[in-house]
């Protein structure tokens, strides 16, 4: 997938299985958190690009604002107590990885999207 790895994914669903403890919700919160900046960073890059790239590089902007809008939503769920409500945002943020992204790496891996681990989510 572009931009996710199988292991952010997994980590993604481990994210959603911690929600069921109410022991781990500030390190659920922190999880979440850590997603957003890593997707704000790459939508600051993306869209830094796109002027001068244009193409393929222009269409990553729209599909990581949704993934912001998701994660805030279940993040904003979560602080608030809805625990429930933010795992389904989650399952909702991980159907919209799988139908969002296609096998395109050669599209990031030109612009650095990809090429450090921390950098994949």
């Amino acid at each position: 997938m572009l931009v996710i790895s199988r292991d952010n994914t997994e980590s993604i669903i481990a994210l959603e299985h911690k929600l069921c403890n109410p022991e781990k919700k500030s390190e659920c919160i922190a999880e979440i958190e850590k997603i957003m900046d890593m997707k704000q960073l790459h939508l600051w890059r993306a869209d830094s690009l796109s002027p001068c790239c244009g193409g393929d590089i222009c269409s990553l902007v729209p599909q990581f604002e949704a993934e912001i809008g998701i994660l805030a939503d279940a993040l904003t769920a979560l602080k608030g107590g809805a625990s429930s409500k933010a795992t389904t945002l989650l399952e909702d943020y991980l159907a919209f990885l799988g139908k969002s992204y296609r096998s395109e790496t050669s599209i990031i891996e030109g612009y650095g999207f990809s090429k450090n681990k921390e950098m994949e989510l």
